[in-house]
């Protein structure tokens, strides 16, 4: 029988200590590997189809007010801005607080799925003061909704991690 000796066992030990080590160690989640969820915001930001929405978000300074929780937001895409005569010149050349309406006119005030929106259609207070938007079931098709009258939703449930954005192909607001 071969004796271990003294060195030979404290050899072992410290080996068993350094893997046990490293493997807790190399297991750690840092903060910058979490992939954290995209907000409203960034969504926007990111999407090159928002790129008007983008000009007049980012003129205004109304990232913070994307990044609120539990909000829908109905997004018009750039072709809905074109089809509207509408560009992010035009709002921005508004009074600061009547761009900011123009955007904040477009949030409603609860994290609603098309369905949500669909089985309940209704008003809807937005986040600007008193304002409603109105969600009705289309006339002629059972699968649209309509809003306010002048909007149909062409992406649905764009999910974030503070709410959600419904595309619409017309603003809500129209410009004179």
């Amino acid at each position: 029988m071969k004796k271990i000796t003294f060195i030979g066992r404290y050899a072992a030990v410290f080996l068993t200590v350094i893997l046990f080590s490293s493997i807790i160690i190399s297991c750690k989640e840092d903060e910058d590997d979490i992939v954290k969820p995209k907000t409203i915001t960034d969504i926007i930001m990111q999407n090159s189809e928002f790129s008007i929405l983008k000009e007049i978000v980012v003129a205004n300074s109304l990232g913070d007010d994307l990044r609120s929780e539990n909000i829908t937001v109905f997004a018009p895409n750039d072709a809905a801005f074109k089809l509207s005569n509408i560009t992010s010149a035009t709002v921005n050349a508004m009074l600061p607080d009547s761009a900011r309406a123009f955007v904040l006119k477009h949030i409603i005030k609860t994290n609603l799925s098309y369905q949500n929106l669909k089985d309940k259609p209704g008003n809807f207070n937005t986040v600007f003061a008193d304002n409603i938007v109105l969600v009705e079931k289309s006339k002629t098709s059972d699968s649209t909704l309509v809003i306010n009258k002048v909007a149909n939703i062409i992406t649905r449930d764009v999910n974030a991690a503070n709410g959600r954005i419904q595309v619409v192909n017309r603003p809500l607001v129209m410009i004179k």
